[in-house]
């Protein structure tokens, strides 16, 4: 009985949780998949997933999801839907030069047709071995009805092969059947001599897996990385055990998937070996900055010219805000920098630095992160500071109560940050607001701005001074 509209079911929601598995399968069949959804008023279906192998060059590198076949145009999924078979093969096809052999599926729901697999196979690569032989043939028959019938139980093991991942089709009793070429080199490099075919396989691994399937009775896959030593080297190995069964939930054979990860996991150590020295350095850095900021505090202490001590005042903030960054940078693995944590810690160091003022420094947000490469949050670090730098020097008397706010606001382009505050030199003109321009805080606020490609505006309303900066939240 065909389906009507009223009663269709949904191939996307029924096989949600098999999709995953398309690209595994893909891979251990060395053939294209494609998974069609009926659509019956139009006598049509459509792509809802495929999947194209990484082992063997695919028939066809095209994503097409969501392309609509008629019946018409495609005979035999016509055949497959108005007849009671549930396989249809067809040979003799050409396609982009290559000889090629489909099979389709029916694929049911309560004897009701609610999806289609297509199966697309080189034969100018299953004709050879080791695609050829009749233990490939007929375990991927059977991996095939598993899947369609939703009875593999391969769930968190079914990420794709990697490449020159050794692939063997073992028997219940750990005789090895098929290897494909990974799988016979790599064995050979673990000490096995000649043809592996028709061996039992040594490996612990595999009867650890038997002893639980004996012990629970369940068809389930199994896979963990595991460090051996052979000789006098240790080599890590990341292995699967994907089981197969004829219908009746019992073992039969076994897809047992190996990857030496030797090389890998030491480029990961020596990766995070480089991580630790940089984050090392950063904090050296800091702390050298940090010293450096201390030895000037004390040249300051004895100076007796107040021009002197604004000066060293200056460069001594300046020096902070570079530590800062640095301070950040030594947290993360990346280079990025939390530019809200440095902004908030430079203005706590401005309040501190200027407690004696009757000042209310403010910071406000509306992100809790914002995350800066290291070269544009050492030059925005900078600009914040001579901003600040600047509102202390126009906005602040030991007399009169005034306030200070640094706010940093994101959208979805820009990143916007604005120092407001009180101006007391009510006739200081706006061209004046960042001092002269032979001043070494607008030099310094001109290249900056200029380095992050970004714009300043500078804005006086009566008594009230709002310096804004945007700039790109991309890196450079």
């Amino acid at each position: 009985m065909l389906n009507n509209k009223k009663d269709t079911i949904y191939l996307f929601e029924e096989f949600k949780d098999y999709l995953p598995y398309l690209y595994l399968i893909s891979d251990l069949l060395g053939a294209d998949l494609y998974l069609y959804q009926p659509i019956w008023d139009l006598s049509a279906v459509v792509l809802i997933s495929e999947a194209h192998p990484k082992v063997v060059p695919p028939i066809s590198l095209r994503q097409e999801v969501g392309k609509l076949i008629f019946f018409e145009d495609e005979p035999e999924i016509f055949k497959l839907i108005y007849s009671d078979k549930s396989k249809i093969r067809k040979t003799d096809i050409v396609i982009g030069g290559f000889p090629v052999e489909e099979e389709f599926y029916s694929i049911k729901k309560s004897g009701k047709i609610i999806g289609i697999l297509k199966i697309q196979r080189n034969l100018l690569i299953h004709n050879e071995f080791p695609y050829n032989s009749r233990v490939f043939k007929e375990t991927s028959h059977w991996l095939i009805k598993s899947f369609i019938k939703q009875e593999l139980s391969w769930k968190g093991y079914v990420d794709p092969l990697l490449d020159n991942e050794g692939v063997l089709i073992l028997d219940k009793d750990g005789i090895v059947l098929f290897a494909n070429m990974a799988g016979m080199r790599l064995f050979r490099t673990l000490g096995e001599v000649g043809n592996i075919l028709g061996k039992k396989i040594k490996d612990p691994f595999f009867y650890k897996f038997v002893d639980a399937y004996k012990e629970m009775g369940t068809v389930k896959a199994y896979g963990e990385e595991l460090f051996e030593e052979y000789g006098e080297e240790t080599r890590s190995f990341y292995k699967r055990i994907l089981p197969v069964s004829k219908g009746d939930n019992s073992l039969w054979r076994i897809f047992y998937l190996i990857k030496e990860t030797t090389e890998l996991r030491q480029k990961e150590r020596e990766l995070n070996f480089k991580s630790v020295l940089i984050k090392e350095i950063h904090h050296r850095v800091k702390n050298n900055l940090q010293t450096i900021a201390s030895l000037l505090r004390i040249q300051m202490r004895r100076l007796d010219s107040e021009s002197a001590k604004i000066a060293l005042q200056e460069s001594i903030n300046r020096i902070n805000s570079i530590a800062l960054v640095h301070e950040s940078l030594s947290k993360f693995e990346e280079d990025r920098v939390d530019i809200i944590e440095v902004a908030e810690k430079l203005l706590n160091a401005f309040k501190q630095t200027y407690q004696q003022l009757p000042c209310n420094f403010k910071f406000e947000k509306n992100k809790k992160n914002i995350f800066l490469s290291s070269k544009k949050a050492t030059s925005v670090s900078l600009i914040m500071n001579e901003l600040l730098q600047n509102a202390v020097k126009h906005g602040t008397s030991e007399d009169i109560v005034t306030e200070i706010i640094l706010s940093i606001n994101q959208d979805d382009k820009y990143i916007i940050l604005e120092v407001t505050n009180t101006l007391l030199d009510k006739e200081t003109k706006s061209s004046e607001l960042l001092s002269s321009k032979g001043s070494l805080g607008f030099q310094l606020v001109q290249m900056l701005v200029d380095e992050i490609r970004g714009k300043i505006d500078i804005d006086k309303v009566d008594d009230t001074l709002k310096i804004k900066l945007i700039f790109s939240r991309g890196d450079e």
